[in-house]
């Protein structure tokens, strides 16, 4: 099925597309109206390095400290505190579940938290940047006691000894002088740069739910459920335009005509044994006079056309000592490379006024069939086809038993009507795998209103052959 059949089929099944694409929209609306409201509540925090305060941070480190804090946002010490110190209504991993906490730019923390209540999602975001800010300074606060810890402690202990001397004493001098080293000691590590965290804004929400909203969630199951029923009624208008029963019953009621042989696919002694079955039949066709003269046609490429004429052909040059095989596929031959003889002359050059005696060719030495190539290829064969130069090439050939003529597919040019109409009988080859009911259903139609008499079915590249429909039954 080609790109404009496709969309021929979905037109012709829009009205059922659509109701289900409609009835799909109205239950997702319905359903997601009744969903529980979601809220959401954005904090933003901006990070600054301590390596940056005094000129010595590059990029790759404020990228790398941010990325720890989006880190710690997370965590479990973070996060219960925001539950405990903003009443938030759930558990642990419930409110991570809920939280994102995310490296949005250079330095720049965005915190996101959800909930079912602007409460909840308020608290949750306000906990997380208000304890991003509070961990930051409780970290570096921590940090300098521990590394000041000694000196502290020798401070104290100095300002005991000098509550016990005189300050005249040279000794209370001394230990002044220790204390003041003591105080410049304290005071660098005091002015050490430290990680500044800053809450830019802190559980920021505008008080309408982010989710559900059935609106914008109906448009989006109506777009795939039309998308998607498109798809299947393609695929089931294509699975219902098959032949999928081999019942000869069926196969006369689609298409008013008997099953003349099945030709199984790639079994070599069955399918000899169907053409065989289908030489017989024309042999002894029901109420109907042998035919001379036999056009095997087909709607679409592909369907072995070619093939079963060939077969048929060889077949009767088995029986008979007088059959030809005629090649007016102009379009696409083939039969010349079947039957190993060259293509010209051929049937082009005798239509033209050629002898046909001299353009035939004996197939091989003691075989009875004799071929008519197509020829070189010509400018218009539905006109050389179709005028009376084609019926004059099969009166030369009246003395034959036999004339098996091969045709291109009727779908695709006139060409095969042109021939049909003027031979005895045509037979239409229908393959299992490509062919469509609709298109031959209305090549066969196309050839009835052309004159050609359709005798019956060829059914190719069946999957299991049975006892094959008798013609002459």
């Amino acid at each position: 099925m080609d790109v404009g059949e496709h969309f021929r089929t979905i037109l012709a099944g829009w009205w059922r597309i659509l109701i289900v694409a409609v009835l799909v929209a109205g239950v997702t609306y319905a359903v997601r109206k009744q969903a529980p409201k979601q809220y959401q509540a954005l904090g933003v925090v901006q990070v600054v390095s301590g390596a940056s305060l005094v000129g010595f941070g590059d990029t790759s480190q404020t990228q790398y400290v941010t990325d720890i804090y989006a880190t710690l946002g997370k965590s479990s010490m973070i996060v219960t505190q925001a539950i405990e110190s903003n009443g938030v209504h759930a558990d642990l991993a419930t409110a991570q579940s809920r939280l994102s906490v995310d490296n949005v730019a250079l330095g720049v923390l965005l915190v996101k938290a959800n909930g079912p209540s602007v409460h909840d999602a308020v608290g949750l975001a306000k906990g997380v940047t208000d304890g991003l800010v509070n961990a930051t300074k409780n970290r570096f606060a921590a940090i300098y006691k521990t590394n000041t810890a000694d000196l502290q402690a020798e401070r104290t202990r100095i300002n005991e000894q000098l509550a016990r001397l005189s300050p005249q004493s040279r000794e209370a001098a001394l230990l002044r002088v220790r204390l003041a080293g003591l105080q410049s000691a304290l005071a660098q590590r005091a002015a050490l740069p430290t990680d500044v965290v800053t809450s830019i804004a802190s559980g920021a929400s505008d008080g309408k739910p982010i989710s559900p909203k059935p609106g914008r969630d109906a448009e989006f199951a109506f777009i795939a459920a039309a998308l998607i029923a498109s798809e299947l009624w393609v695929l089931r208008s294509n699975r219902a335009d098959r032949f999928s029963s081999l019942d000869e019953t069926e196969m006369m009621r689609e298409l008013g005509l008997p099953v003349l042989a099945r030709v199984p696919s790639g079994k070599s002694g069955e399918t000899l044994e169907s053409i065989r079955t289908l030489r017989t039949n024309l042999m002894f066709l029901s109420g109907a006079a042998k035919p001379r003269t036999v056009a095997v046609v087909s709607a679409n490429p592909e369907a072995g056309k070619t093939f079963v004429a060939v077969q048929l052909a060889e077949a009767a040059a088995a029986v008979e000592d007088q059959v030809v095989f005629v090649d007016a596929d102009l379009r696409r031959p083939s039969a010349h490379e079947q039957f190993g003889v060259r293509r010209a002359p051929g049937l082009t050059g005798v239509l033209q006024g050629a002898d046909v005696a001299a353009a035939l060719r004996r197939v091989r030495s003691g075989s009875a069939l004799r071929v008519l190539p197509s020829g070189s290829s010509g400018d218009d064969p539905s006109a050389l086809l179709g005028a009376r130069a084609f019926r004059s090439v099969l009166d030369q050939l009246r003395s034959m038993r036999l004339v098996v003529v091969d045709t291109p597919p009727v779908s695709l040019f006139a060409d095969a009507l042109a021939v049909a109409s003027q031979c005895d009988a045509t037979v239409f080859v229908l393959d299992m795998k490509s062919s469509r009911k609709g298109a031959v259903r209305a090549a066969i139609e196309a050839l009835r209103r052309g004159g050609a008499n359709v005798i019956g079915v060829v059914v190719n590249r069946t999957n299991a052959p049975r006892a094959v429909f008798d013609a002459a039954a």
